[in-house]
């Protein structure tokens, strides 16, 4: 994360109590303008942000490393924008961002079922020296599609004598429905480190052209309560 000072709107969060109605005005005015709620306030930032000295909000100099809560968000909308600019398809749940790439990865039940591999992605904040520094945690997701483009439980699956073949296409079984005890550094070998050295670099969603950089070197983190 660059460590550098960007103009971004801000305005109290009393002015802005459901974010979602501004949201949805940005939207229909069709603005390239994101908003995030922080410390009681209000950030706008993206291309458009001038057109918000209209909404209470007033222009700032932040320097990025003072929010890194706000720099975790900016990491996983960059790295969003950038792959869905490669035709990644975008699943959203609760705090949580699953990118599916756009090409079959397999098939299986002799062609009638397609197998894609997807992303799910967070971003993290730790502190070195009074210093936050910065991680993306990428877990392996899959989908699977029957030809009329239905998504498939595992259930669904059974109908389709597939569970098996499947498993072993994810890396979870190995040849003869034995399972996998090396799923994990396969997934990692295989799978995340290809992904990051083919996305190691990508545009921050702000006003200015700031570039983020995903180091290749994975890193143990122990979380603990």
């Amino acid at each position: 994360m660059p460590d550098k000072r960007v103009g971004v709107m801000v305005a109290p969060s009393s002015a802005y109590p459901s974010l979602r109605v501004l949201r949805n005005e940005i939207g229909e005015a069709g603005w390239q303008i994101r908003v995030y709620r922080s410390d009681g306030q209000v950030f706008g930032y993206g291309q458009n942000i001038q057109k918000l000295s209209a909404k209470s909000f007033q222009l700032q100099q932040l320097r990025l490393l003072d929010h890194p809560k706000w720099c975790t968000r900016l990491i996983i909308e960059g790295l969003s924008d950038h792959l869905k600019g490669q035709g990644y398809g975008e699943r959203t749940g609760k705090g949580r961002t699953i990118l599916f790439e756009p090409r079959v990865y397999r098939t299986t039940a002799q062609g009638k079922l397609r197998v894609f591999r997807g992303y799910d992605l967070r971003a993290i904040h730790l502190w070195r020296e009074q210093t936050p520094i910065f991680g993306l945690i990428v877990d392996i997701c899959w989908e699977i599609l029957d030809r009329s483009g239905q998504r498939l439980t595992t259930a669904a699956l059974a109908q389709y004598n597939a569970v098996g073949e499947v498993a072993q296409i994810q890396d979870e079984y190995l040849p003869g429905s034995r399972i996998n005890p090396e799923v994990s550094r396969l997934r990692l070998q295989n799978h995340i480190l290809p992904f990051v050295r083919q996305n190691r670099k990508f545009s921050l969603p702000l006003r200015e052209n700031l570039v983020a950089i995903l180091e290749e070197t994975p890193v143990r983190v122990i979380l603990g309560v």
